[in-house]
C-alpha cells in the first residue's frame, strides 16, 4: 500500500451522470476533483432516459451544449407521447403527450426535456471531462473505505488493474455509488421509506419496430392485456427497446430468462412474432421510495441514487440527482476557497432533503394512479377479468371511466412544477419566501421570491436573442440590478448584470420582480434568489452575503 497526495480535494465516487456532473461543476468553480468508479465502461442498458429542462440547463451552463443533448435524444415526434394499450400492436385506450416538449414550453426554458438514453448521456459528459486536464477521471477503481479524521477523509483506493491498493487523503468526499450505496451502508446512515415497492427485470433488446408503431409513435407503452402487462420503453424506434417485466426473485431465477424465455415475453408484449430481435442484457432491479435519513456525515455526502431512491414512474431520479450536485459544489469550492465558513455545507441537506421528498412522494402517487387504470380495465374480480377486458376492449368509447383513468395519469407524465419550481428555506437564503404547496405539478409558476430559481426569460443584448441564464456566470453569485440601481463594488466580488444596460427585456423591470427600479436580485451560482433589496449598496450586499456563507469576519 502506497499514501499518495490526490490530486483533488474532493473526491467522488461513482461516474454516472450524478458523478461526471459532479466533477464538472466542481472544475468549474475551480476545484480539481478525483472521480473514480469501479466499472471499466459505461454500461449499455439504457437505464434513465427523462433529461428534464433544469439538468439541460445546468449542462448548458457547464458547457456541455444542450442542443446538442437535445439532438441526441428521441424526437419530439418519436418520444412525445405515452400510450396506453392492449399491446403494442393491439388496442389504444388513450395517449397523452409526454413531458413538456412542444413549442409552449420555450415560455418557461430554453432548452424542454430531452429524452436520451442515459449511456448516451453519459458518453457526452465523458467527452467534456476528456477536455478538463484538472478532474483526474480513473475507472476500474474502487473505494474500498473512507475514514474521516475530522481534518480530512482518508481514502483507500484498489486499482484492479494494477492489483493495487493506495490512500488518499482528500478534503471531502461526494458518494454517488447508486440506489445500493456501499458508502452509505459503511456510514450507517438509514433510509426513510419503503424499501421494496415491486420487483423487476429490464429486458434490453434491439429490433426496428418502426413499422409497428406508426401513426402511434410514442416513448413508453403500457400494457394491460390479461397474462401481458408491463412496459415497453422505445428508447430509439429502430433499434433500442426495453421491456419492463415484473418478476419474483423469491420464486424465479435469473438464470431461466434466457434469450429464448425473453423474447416470447417481447413478442407477447408486442402481440405478434418478431422477425428479428436481439436480446442485449437482462438485469433485475427493485422499485423503491426511501431518502436517506442523513446527506452528510461530517466530511462525507450523498448525492443522487445513493441520498434518494425513486420509483421511475415521473423520471425524477437522475434529474433530483443533477439538482444535488449543482447545490453541493458551489458550497464545496465556496468553503475550500476560504469564501465562505463551514457552517455553509449544512445548508446542503436543508435544502435537498425536502426536494428528494416532494419528488419522491409524487412519484409514489404515479405509481398508485397506474393501478386505477387497471382496475378500470380488468375489473376488481380476478375471476372476471378476461371478460371485463375484452368488454372494454371491444368498444373503449363505452366506458368512461378509462378515459377518466387515462387523464388521471397527466400528473404522472408533465411534472414541470417539480422540474423549474422547486424553492428552498435555509440559512443560505435571505429572509426566504414561505414555500408554497404545489397543488397542480403540471402547473409551474415562474416567481422572483428569494429561494425561488429565477425564472426564465428571452431577453436582447446587442440585437441577440439569447436566454437571460447566459447572462449570469454558474461560478459565483450574480447582482441583477434594477434599472436605476446604483453600483460600486468596493470589497464585494460579485458578477453585476444590469437591467437596461447589459440587456433589454421586454417587460418593465418592477413588473417582472415586484421591486422598485433602484432595486437587485442577488442571485447565487446555481440559480436560486440568495436575497431581494429594495435599494442596493456594496456594504448591504456584502453584510448578506457574510450571512449567507456563514463568514464571521
Amino acid at each position: 500500500m502506497s499514501n499518495d497526495q490526490a490530486k483533488g480535494s474532493v473526491l467522488i465516487v461513482g461516474a454516472g451522470p450524478v458523478g461526471q456532473l459532479a466533477a464538472l461543476m466542481l472544475s468549474q468553480h475551480g476545484v480539481s476533483p478525483m472521480l473514480i468508479d469501479k466499472r471499466l465502461a459505461t454500461l449499455t442498458a439504457p437505464k434513465a432516459h427523462a433529461v428534464n429542462a433544469r439538468t439541460l440547463e445546468i449542462c448548458e451552463s457547464l458547457g456541455v451544449s444542450a442542443e446538442k443533448l437535445r439532438d441526441i435524444g428521441a424526437s419530439a415526434n418519436d418520444g412525445g407521447h405515452v400510450r396506453f394499450m392492449g399491446t403494442l400492436t393491439g388496442v389504444e385506450f388513450g395517449a397523452l403527450p409526454y413531458e413538456r416538449q412542444d413549442d409552449a414550453a420555450f415560455e418557461s426554458t430554453p432548452f424542454p426535456l430531452s429524452n436520451i438514453p442515459q449511456p448516451l448521456f453519459e458518453e457526452e459528459l465523458s467527452k467534456a471531462i476528456r477536455h478538463k486536464s484538472d478532474i483526474q477521471f480513473e475507472r476500474g477503481v474502487e473505494c474500498l473505505s473512507l475514514e474521516d479524521t475530522g481534518d480530512a477523509v482518508i481514502a483507500t483506493l484498489y486499482t484492479a488493474a494494477t492489483d493495487e491498493t493506495r490512500e488518499f487523503s482528500f478534503d471531502y468526499v461526494i458518494a454517488a455509488d447508486g440506489a445500493g450505496s456501499g458508502i452509505r451502508q459503511a456510514l450507517a446512515i438509514e433510509m426513510d421509506g419503503p424499501e421494496v415497492l415491486s420487483d423487476h427485470l429490464m429486458i434490453h433488446f434491439s429490433a426496428d419496430l418502426r413499422h409497428l408503431t406508426e401513426g402511434r409513435r410514442g416513448l413508453l407503452y403500457f400494457l394491460f392485456e390479461p397474462g401481458v402487462g408491463g412496459a415497453l420503453i422505445a428508447y430509439d424506434q429502430a433499434k433500442t427497446w426495453v421491456l419492463m417485466h415484473s418478476w419474483n426473485p423469491a420464486t424465479e431465477k435469473l438464470e431461466d430468462y434466457d434469450d429464448a424465455k425473453c423474447l416470447a415475453l417481447i413478442e407477447q408484449a408486442v402481440g405478434q412474432p418478431l422477425e428479428t430481435a436481439t436480446i442485449e442484457n437482462v438485469s433485475p432491479w427493485r422499485m423503491s421510495a426511501q431518502i436517506a435519513q442523513q446527506y452528510r456525515k461530517g466530511r462525507i455526502f450523498l448525492a443522487g441514487d445513493a441520498a434518494h431512491r425513486f420509483p421511475p414512474t415521473g423520471g425524477l431520479g437522475l434529474n433530483t440527482g443533477a439538482g444535488d450536485v449543482q447545490n453541493l459544489t458551489w458550497k464545496l469550492a465556496a468553503v475550500l476557497q476560504g469564501n465562505a465558513g463551514t457552517d455553509l455545507l449544512s445548508t446542503y441537506e436543508s435544502e435537498r432533503r425536502p426536494v428528494a421528498a416532494i419528488n419522491s412522494e409524487q412519484s409514489l402517487t404515479n405509481s398508485a394512479k397506474i393501478f386505477d387504470l387497471i382496475i378500470a380495465l380488468h375489473g376488481t374480480d380476478p375471476e372476471k377479468t378476461a371478460g371485463r377486458y375484452a368488454a372494454v376492449a371491444a368498444d373503449p368509447a363505452a366506458h368512461p371511466e378509462v378515459a377518466a383513468a387515462v387523464a388521471a395519469q397527466v400528473p404522472h407524465f408533465d411534472s414541470f412544477a417539480l422540474q423549474l419550481g422547486y424553492r428552498y428555506d435555509s440559512a443560505a437564503i435571505h429572509e426566504p419566501a414561505p414555500i408554497p404547496a404545489i397543488e397542480d405539478v403540471s402547473n409551474y409558476q415562474p416567481s422572483w421570491d428569494a429561494g425561488a430559481h429565477f425564472p426564465h426569460r428571452w431577453v436582447r443584448r446587442d440585437g441577440e436573442k439569447l436566454p437571460l441564464q447566459q447572462l449570469l456566470p454558474a461560478n459565483w453569485f450574480s447582482l441583477l440590478l434594477g434599472p436605476q440601481a446604483v453600483w460600486q463594488a468596493s470589497g464585494c466580488h460579485i458578477n453585476p448584470v444590469h437591467f437596461g444596460n447589459d440587456y433589454e427585456d421586454t417587460e418593465a423591470w418592477s413588473s417582472l420582480t415586484g421591486l422598485a427600479d433602484t432595486g437587485a436580485l442577488l442571485i447565487r451560482p446555481d440559480g436560486h434568489i440568495a436575497a431581494r433589496f429594495d435599494s442596493v449598496d456594496a456594504a448591504a450586499v456584502k453584510t448578506v452575503m457574510d450571512k449567507l456563507l456563514a463568514r464571521s469576519h
